[in-house]
């Protein structure tokens, strides 16, 4: 791996450059890239055969290769030789991707596997978004007692707390993250479950802030994750080689984050599934961690779509064939639609597709606990299928879904968790639940071999 202290050289004394240059150049090349290589998105075939994989693990590289990451503090660029980026890619692929997070009971494991593999991925999910004070502990228990759910991935913030709003670099942020930690463990001892793991900070993002929130009984390298990852489309700062420094020095496992955007200097999923590759690649390069998200959604925020499906699939092929890194993702349907029966019929074509094209965890798995786990039973119930079955499958819940939306008039509006839930039990409420396992029931006819 490149040593760390190598990227305050590489980004002191690269090419100057400003950002609308950097950009057009990335997008540029993504499209030149896409030509050469003959890469084209294939709405009838998700999951892609191994050439496509490796042809958009190889234009990855030479994204990486040829344009670099563009360093937002001293607007210059980082840049790499292909030998460089080789060689540790050849480190991860000589020793594939795991980390193990937990104490005693609450022990997990995040661990490389390809899409042939009988083992489901990891159910590595938590509660999402921003949630309101009174609701905190409830909504974190909620997934917490989920026995299905091993750790969580990710937890939900507070956009307040009493009248103090978290403001990044100030003591707000601290006040605000302080909170949030102790009442995480306060959900999780509720849950019966005091070893679990957290995975990233919810509201706290700066350097200082992380820093703050990590110490005895709160957060500890056992149940914590820090985001390191870049930005779209290729760019980052100092916070994010000081967190990746960090994190490597107290021996936390770094959240890398790979994330392209259709419909941006992305045009379209061709285009995602390259700039997925070099995103991971470039995070690995000074962050060296096991596993690595994967994420894509339209630019007006719309995912769970066939072109998303495709270019993180096709990402996660090529990672699973050249790499070896731990590949995550989210399995959930649209966010638009979020606590609607429907959207469980929408993870599900997601929970098909990514698991057949190598999917090791889903760090976000629907919008509640209960899609949770009847999601993560479907991932169990299409591990091990054979790609061109899995293909199949996920085209016919993609029409079904498609065809049950159409039946709405006018499409659902968004619900909130305590719509959903009981709050005083923390459990779903049974028309909620009802709606879930119908929905489940539909799936098993049209074919989800459920156990």
């Amino acid at each position: 791996m490149i040593p760390i202290i190598d990227f305050q050289k590489k980004a002191l004394t690269g090419p100057v450059l400003k950002a609308d240059e950097f950009d057009l150049e990335f997008s540029m090349k993504v499209r030149e890239l896409v030509a050469k290589y003959e890469i084209e998105y294939q709405p009838e075939e998700l999951i892609v055969d191994d050439a496509t994989a490796d042809a958009v693990f190889q234009a990855g590289v030479e994204l990486l290769t040829d344009v670099g990451l563009y360093h937002l503090d001293t607007q210059r660029v980082i840049q790499y030789t292909k030998k460089e980026i080789l060689e540790f890619v050849s480190e991860r692929k000589n020793n594939p991707g795991k980390a193990t997070f937990g104490l005693g009971n609450d022990k997990m494991t995040l661990q490389y596997r390809t899409g042939n593999d009988s083992k489901p991925p990891t159910l590595y999910t938590g509660p999402a978004g921003v949630i309101d004070e009174q609701l905190f502990v409830p909504f974190i228990q909620s997934y917490a007692q989920e026995e299905t759910i091993e750790g969580m991935g990710i937890v939900a913030g507070l956009e307040k707390l009493g009248d103090i709003a978290p403001k990044a670099g100030t003591l707000s942020e601290i006040h605000v993250g302080l909170w949030e930690q102790q009442k995480l463990q306060e959900a999780l001892h509720r849950a019966g479950r005091p070893g679990m793991n957290l995975g990233q900070l919810c509201t706290v993002s700066s350097v200082g802030g992380t820093m703050q929130c990590i110490r005895p009984g709160l957060r500890e390298p056992y149940n914590t994750q820090i985001g390191v990852h870049i930005m779209p489309d290729q760019k980052l700062n100092w916070d994010r080689l000081l967190l990746a420094h960090f994190c490597e020095d107290r021996g936390i496992v770094p959240w890398q984050s790979a994330m392209a955007m259709i419909g941006g200097l992305c045009r379209n999923a061709a285009d995602a599934s390259i700039a997925l590759i070099a995103n991971m690649l470039g995070q690995m390069s000074y962050a060296h961690g096991p596993s690595c998200s994967l994420f894509s959604n339209h630019l007006d925020g719309t995912g769970a779509s066939r072109a998303t499906m495709w270019a993180v699939g096709a990402a996660a092929r090529a990672a699973e064939r050249n790499v070896k890194i731990a590949v995550g993702s989210t399995v959930s349907g649209s966010y638009k639609y979020r606590n609607h029966p429907i959207t469980l019929m929408q993870a599900a074509a997601v929970a098909t597709v990514f698991t057949a094209c190598g999917l090791a965890y889903a760090w976000r798995a629907g919008h509640t606990a209960l899609e949770a786990r009847l999601i993560g039973e479907t991932l169990n119930a299409v591990a091990g299928m054979e790609r061109s079955r899995a293909n199949e499958l996920a085209q016919t819940i993609v029409c079904k879904a498609d065809e049950e939306l159409n039946k709405l008039s006018p499409p659902p509006e968004p619900r909130s968790w305590i719509e959903v839930y009981d709050q005083e039990n923390i459990k779903p409420k049974s028309e909620y639940e009802s709606a879930l396992f119908r929905v489940k029931d539909d799936l098993a006819r049209i074919g989800v071999p459920y156990s």
